[in-house]
Order: structure tokens, then C-alpha cells, then sequence
């Protein structure tokens, strides 16, 4: 799949763009589809690995902490089996997507540009095969001239709610950037997405809640019935949340699903082999029945009505009773409890994954095989007794429902 990005990049008064910009980034199927990846790997094809914290653009982060690199020292020989994902081997990679989650975006038709703002020191290293001054009829460069980039109507609250490294390492020797996937699959012109990691104690401040708009509580490799400090402090922050500002919504996936699940009252227990296995993870594409009512939410409504949809999944626990006031609209076989939204619209989670891939969950799958000795991608996919995914790629309905409960 191709995604279109270009990186626009602003010096003063001077609008600079990279040779790229009318080509089409390519965007594996195992990315996610998200654009903040891509914009990261055009960085990295284009310039090469650059130091990005010895910039002026880390003035408002702190990425020298967002990388384990003791873990990515241990673990980068490990990446030879899965050659699709070769970029993920390059440390800047990581660097560069979380500044892409933070950076101004906008968006016209297809095509979504990533603005960076330079001063004169940064050109020292970046190497610009062609330089000009951008004709400023464009639509996209009138919006860089008037500040427009800089406004944002809307602020999305990402959470982190993995203990090791920023939520940065998932699956069997395989680093994801969960943020940046959630924010280049969803995130809109003019919206502000603001991370807090929350295993660490970091969570919005009151000024900021007052602009919130939604929360979203991502997977995690926790179990949320795990007696973790920070799981309680999170419950208690969404209660407290729910409580006080009304107009804040929650968009659950996966642990965030059964989390807000269980706050809320409701009960989360182990999958069945996961009692018997304490490491056992579902990885797998499976169908999903979704009830016709569905649809008829008022957010839902724009979404074509369809009875079923193949969803990505990697759990290990199920909701088996939800909260009152909370409605399922979808099963599976694994799972009774697949989707719900609470009856005041507020509360909104899949158990599934709509943000990966199938590709990437057969990744997971092939880790999980060749870190066991077992088989290589390969293999493993073109096994004809392999039962634990159906060969048919996930539908992007899921995607839409998230999208359409985000923005509405």
C-alpha cells in the first residue's frame, strides 16, 4: 500500500521542500497504514540517520528517553526474520516517529504533509537536493505562510500503558511505536495529540483536560486485574475524569477496552489456555458477528451496515460481564464481548486491534514461532494446518467505527 506524505520545511521566511514530495512514500501493509511512520521513513531514505536530538527540533521532547537502547542493543540481531520491517533496525527510526506525532500536519484530499520547522544551525544536517522557494498560490504553502498549521480546534489525550520503554516494545524481539501508529492512522488538520505514559506516574494536567476532547486507552502487555500501582492510579483517573468533565470521551483497545471495562464494574478474567499458560497470548484474524443496531448509533450511522467483519487480535484476556449502562454490539468465538459503547455515547472500545495490520499480526505469530524455534514467516503463514487466523485480511471497518468515534 502507498500512502502520500511530503515533508514541508520551513526556514524563517523561506519555504524549503524535499526532493520527495511528489513521489508516494511506500507504507508496508505490517505498518499499520500510518503516515507518521511513513513521513519517519522518508526522513531516514532521504537524509539518512540523523541525530535528531542534536537538533533544534528536540527542544520540546526528550528522546534520548524514549529508546531502550541496552534492550535494542540485545535485541536488533534478532530482526533478520522478519526482512519486511529492515527500517525498524535503524534506532533513529523510533526518534524520528514520535516527533512526527507532535509535528503540524495538514491535510489536502489524499495527501497529508508533515511541516518542519528549521532554523539556520539544522541545515548542517540536512542535505537538500532541491532547494526553492515554494509558489505560494498553493494551497498547502498559504497554510505554512499564515501560521494556519500552528491552530488546532481539537486535543486528543494518548495514554501509555506499557511498563517497558514508553510502551515501545511488543511482541517477541519486535519494537511498534504505538503512538505513532494511533496518531497516523487517526489523527486530523488542526488536532493536537498530547502523550502522558502513565505507568510512570505522567498524567494531563487540569488546563489541559479543560480542552480535551478524547482519551485514548491503547494495548498493553499488563493484565488490568494485575496488582499494579499504576493501574489503580489510571482507574481512579478515569473515574475521575468521567466524573468531571463531561464533555471528555474514552476510546478503549484491548487492555484499554477490558480496562475501562472493569472500572467501570464490569469483569475481566484470563483467556482459557492463559490459565493454563500464564505467557499465552491470542494472536490471530478472526470473524466477528456485529448486532444490526449497531449502526443505528448516532456516530455509526454514516458506516456501511455490514452483519460481520474480520478483526486483528492479540490478547489474553476477555471481558466475560460488562458494567451496566454498557451494551455489546459484537462477538466472536474467543470473545462474547467484542465491542460496546456505553448508553451515553461516551465510552466507546474493541476488544480487537483495528490499528494493525494483518500482516502484522502474522508477524507477531512468526515471532512468537522463530523466537521458540519453531518456523519462519514463511513457513508459518503458508501452513496449511495453521487454525489460528483466517487468511483473509482485516476489514478497515474497524477502523472507520475508531475514526468515526474520535471525531464525532
Amino acid at each position: 500500500m502507498q500512502i502520500k506524505v511530503s515533508l514541508i520545511f520551513h526556514i524563517g521566511q523561506q519555504l524549503l521542500i524535499n526532493s520527495q514530495q511528489n513521489q508516494n512514500c511506500t507504507v508496508l501493509e505490517s505498518d499499520g497504514n500510518s503516515c507518521a511512520i511513513a513521513a519517519a521513513k522518508l526522513i531516514i531514505k532521504q537524509f539518512g540517520s540523523i541525530d535528531i536530538t542534536k537538533t533544534s527540533l528536540n527542544k520540546h521532547h526528550n528522546f534520548e528517553k524514549i529508546i531502550n537502547w541496552e534492550a535494542y542493543q540485545q535485541t536488533k540481531d534478532s530482526y533478520n526474520y522478519i526482512r519486511e520491517l529492515e527500517i525498524y533496525r535503524n534506532p533513529h527510526f523510533y526518534l524520528w516517529t514520535r516527533f512526527f506525532t507532535t509535528a503540524p500536519i495538514w491535510e489536502i484530499e489524499d495527501h497529508t504533509y508533515y511541516i518542519i520547522e528549521l532554523i539556520d544551525q539544522d541545515l548542517i544536517y540536512f542535505s537538500f537536493n532541491n532547494r526553492r522557494e515554494l509558489n505560494k498560490k498553493h494551497t498547502i504553502e498559504q497554510v505554512i505562510l499564515e501560521g494556519q498549521h500552528l491552530k488546532y480546534n481539537r486535543t486528543i489525550i494518548f495514554l501509555c500503558v506499557k511498563d517497558f520503554d514508553q510502551g515501545r516494545y511488543h511482541a517477541p524481539k519486535m519494537y511498534i511505536d504505538t503512538i505513532g501508529l494511533f496518531n497516523g492512522i487517526y489523527r486530523r488538520k488542526q488536532e493536537r495529540w498530547l502523550c502522558y505514559n502513565v505507568t510512570q506516574g505522567s498524567y494531563p494536567d487540569e488546563e489541559i483536560l479543560k480542552q480535551t476532547n478524547v482519551i485514548i486507552i491503547p494495548g498493553s502487555t499488563s493484565s488490568v486485574y494485575d496488582e499494579k500501582a499504576w493501574i489503580r492510579s489510571l482507574q481512579n483517573f478515569i473515574l475521575n475524569v468521567y466524573e468531571n468533565y463531561s464533555d471528555i470521551k474514552f476510546m478503549g483497545i484491548c487492555f484499554g477496552f477490558q480496562l475501562l471495562a472493569q472500572t467501570f464494574g464490569g469483569i475481566v478474567v484470563p483467556c482459557k489456555n492463559r490459565i493454563k499458560h500464564k505467557g499465552f497470548y491470542y494472536y490471530g484474524n478472526e470473524k466477528l458477528t456485529i448486532k444490526n443496531d449497531f449502526f443505528q448509533i448516532e456516530c455509526f450511522k454514516e458506516l456501511t451496515q455490514n452483519d460481520n467483519l474480520i478483526i486483528n487480535k492479540a490478547h489474553g484476556d476477555i471481558v466475560s460481564k460488562l458494567p451496566e449502562k454498557f451494551i455489546n454490539y459484537g462477538s466472536s468465538k474467543t470473545a462474547e464481548n467484542e465491542i460496546f459503547i456505553s448508553e451515553d455515547l461516551r465510552i466507546f472500545g474493541m476488544q480487537s486491534h483495528p490499528e494493525y495490520s494483518s500482516q502484522q499480526i502474522l508477524l507477531f505469530i512468526s515471532g512468537i514461532q522463530f523466537s521458540e524455534g519453531n518456523k519462519c514467516f514463511e513457513d508459518y503463514y503458508n501452513d496449511p494446518n495453521n487454525k489460528n487466523f483466517v487468511k483473509e485480511k482485516g476489514d478497515v471497518l474497524g477502523l472507520l467505527m475508531c475514526h468515526k468515534f474520535l471525531q464525532y
